[in-house]
């Protein structure tokens, strides 16, 4: 490489030479920016790319241009290139502090908060207002009958992390009940409205 370098300053001059030096420096800093993390689902699927954020139970990953969100209870291991990224730094704290709050907090909310067959019924009986209210609620394990009988987690319903991913996962499950009863509802309303029109 030496010599191809010296035969490539005596053809073409230290100009060209320092130019293609400063391409291989600046594309070495490139790559090296670009080095990729490993994630590994629980079905152990495996992706390349960048952790770009850990927050709130999710994972921001950049691979192929594209950006992707994954939920932490669906990773098995991630394998970070740099290991003095501040990002990787970050998600050891978050390990040693307690990795569990929000999945916790998750599954609490999905197990026990709220029945999901009388949120259809009100989805159905009231629709959009129903799913407003539900919008609107502050759902909470206290208010979760079954979550203050059945949850292995009592000592976690006054932490910050764990009612933030309970809030979330209550709503969007209550929600989900709510949109099915108003969508029985619409059908209903469709099925019937040409029988009713056609009678008259």
């Amino acid at each position: 490489m030496l010599k191809y370098l010296q035969l490539f300053r005596l053809k073409t001059g230290s100009k060209i030479v320092k130019k293609f030096n400063c391409f291989l420096m600046l594309y070495l800093v490139a790559t090296s920016c670009y080095a990729t993390d490993i994630i590994t689902l629980h079905n152990d699927q495996v992706f390349t790319g960048k952790v770009t954020k850990i927050k709130n139970c999710l994972i921001t990953f950049r691979t192929g241009g594209s950006k992707y969100k994954i939920p932490a209870e669906d990773i098995h291991s991630i394998a970070f290139a740099d290991q003095q990224d501040k990002i990787y730094l970050d998600y050891l704290e978050e390990l040693r502090v307690d990795p569990s709050k929000c999945v916790n907090g998750r599954l609490d909310a999905l197990n026990y908060h709220g029945k999901k067959s009388s949120h259809i019924a009100m989805g159905f009986l009231f629709g959009p207002f129903a799913m407003l209210g539900t919008a609107l609620s502050d759902p909470t394990p206290q208010k979760g009958q079954l979550t203050t009988k059945m949850s292995e987690n009592p000592e976690l319903f006054s932490d910050p992390e764990y009612l933030s991913c309970y809030r979330k996962k209550a709503k969007g499950r209550l929600l989900g009940a709510e949109s099915i009863g108003f969508g029985i509802s619409l059908l209903m309303i469709l099925m019937i409205t040409p029988t009713y029109l056609a009678s008259k």
